[in-house]
């Protein structure tokens, strides 16, 4: 008997079927797409970087693993910090926040670059512990060009699905 597969609606779902292969480019895609949709944000401002060892790496956006790995020591990474306080937060004025600014120099394809403005940072926390974060941003010239502010809902809501993914959070699988 011929069935459909059934399209990936949730992230619960999307999780479960990116479990087993891990962070392919295929699975961060949807992933980012899906994030993006829940924020009302682009799928080039969701991040996702993946713990190795004492440093952080992107795997998404895909221009940004070439660019180099965040050591978790390191003084100016919100990354760095999410991943060691294992602490969410919102951050609405995220030009007067001190951070690396080497990965938003990055041009992920968009016509003009844009800066972030604001951002929330999540850890992905599996039973082993932090495995990852995940970033969504609102980019824009000015704050007001962004949108609106992230509240403490939109907080919860992407700690909630970093903690579902969680299991996807693992080196590809060879």
């Amino acid at each position: 008997m011929l069935t459909l597969e059934m399209p990936i609606t949730t992230i619960p779902q999307l999780a479960e079927a990116c479990a087993a292969e891990g962070l392919v480019p295929d699975n961060c895609e949807k992933i980012a797409q899906m994030l993006a949709a829940m924020f009302a944000v682009t799928k080039e401002e969701v991040a996702m970087l993946l713990l190795e060892k004492t440093q952080l790496g992107f795997v998404y956006p895909e221009k940004l693993k070439q660019v180099g790995k965040i050591p978790l020591n390191t003084t100016t990474s919100v990354a760095a910090r999410t991943a060691t306080t294992k602490r969410s937060e919102a951050l609405n004025n995220f030009t007067a926040t001190k951070h690396a600014s080497v990965f938003e120099a990055v041009n992920l394809g968009t016509p003009k670059p844009r800066v972030i403005q604001k951002m929330m940072s999540v850890p992905v926390i599996s039973g082993t512990g932090v495995v990852g974060v995940i970033q969504v941003s609102r980019k824009g010239a000015t704050p007001q060009e962004a949108g609106a502010d992230f509240a403490p809902s939109d907080v919860q809501k992407l700690l909630g699905a970093a903690g579902q993914l969680a299991k996807c959070f693992k080196p590809a699988a060879a």
